[in-house]
């Protein structure tokens, strides 16, 4: 058994810093954005504004691009070269190559310096596979070793609740995930979807609300609270949205003290890889079930 347990994750879960740094995860790779002709690197290098910034600018979405196994290697080789195993949390498997490319990279850390690498698909992204790195950073302080743990975020999978709802439809419609008619139809009714991943990483849209973005945003956040009278286990729940909507983001807050049942409510700013399917306003609230 190696002397040390590293957590890693990539951008795809949008931990910040102050939570990577409270909950020791020890570090966190970025995925790649592409704004014009120019990449750059999620969260170190562009944020959600950044991107929203260029739509408004150029009426593009940028594209998005998974690390290769070259850079999952490099991120990797630190922690191996110290004789450390790795747990890594990675982003959905059936949206991104970034979990395969990083398999790809661990086989090789072990023929170079005989460490394991366990990465973990999580079948989703943002608030939840955060969830699913602080749990492992949890089981790693409690002293459980690299394979274990990565057993137990695995057997948590199907217990996260990935809900999230979009801002509108723009963004969908000019990544050519749904037609421009549909987000024309979809914006003269004020109709929000919200989107559900599934425990297999399929992205559905079980629901739509329609009003104003902060009507909308209660029947959000009512639909999930009620999930969370049935299944929450109330150690935490994470809150994420993608523009600095100030109102919006103490409405979450708001509701959550009202509410009064979770322990603990960790903040975030989402990733440029969801922003860029979301747009501005989109938010989340994703806990985990009890099991």
């Amino acid at each position: 058994m190696a002397d040390k347990v590293i957590i890693t994750t990539d951008t795809g879960s949008d931990l910040r810093p102050e939570n990577l740094e409270k909950f020791h995860i020890d570090g966190m790779i970025p995925f790649h954005i592409t704004l014009g002709n120019k990449s750059y690197r999620d969260f170190y290098e562009c944020q959600p504004h950044d991107l929203f910034k260029f739509f408004d600018e150029h009426n593009q979405v940028p594209k998005t691009a998974a690390c290769s196994p070259s850079d999952y290697f490099e991120f990797f080789e630190p922690f191996a070269r110290e004789g450390c195993d790795i747990v890594h949390i990675a982003m959905n498997s059936v949206f991104s190559s970034s979990y395969t490319n990083s398999l790809l990279a661990a086989e090789q850390i072990k023929k170079t310096y005989g460490t394991s690498v366990y990465s973990v698909d999580t079948y989703t992204l943002t608030g939840a596979q955060a969830l699913m790195a602080i749990r492992a950073a949890e089981l790693r302080d409690g002293g459980m070793p690299a394979k274990e743990i990565s057993e137990q975020i695995v057997a948590m999978v199907p217990h996260v609740r990935t809900n999230f709802l979009l801002g509108g439809m723009n963004y969908a419609a000019k990544g050519g995930r749904c037609s421009m008619l549909v987000a024309f139809g979809a914006n003269l009714l004020k109709l929000y979807p919200m989107m559900h991943i599934d425990e297999k990483g399929i992205i559905t849209s079980p629901k739509k609300f329609r009003g104003s973005v902060k009507s909308v945003q209660d029947q959000y956040m009512d639909y999930v609270l009620d999930l969370a009278d049935k299944y929450a286990d109330y150690r935490r729940v994470i809150i994420g949205y993608t523009s600095d909507n100030r109102e919006l983001i103490a409405n979450m807050h708001k509701r959550l003290k009202q509410y009064g049942k979770f322990e603990e409510i960790i903040e975030s700013v989402t990733n440029c890889t969801t922003a860029t399917h979301g747009g501005p306003n989109t938010i989340y609230m994703i806990f985990a079930d009890k099991y």
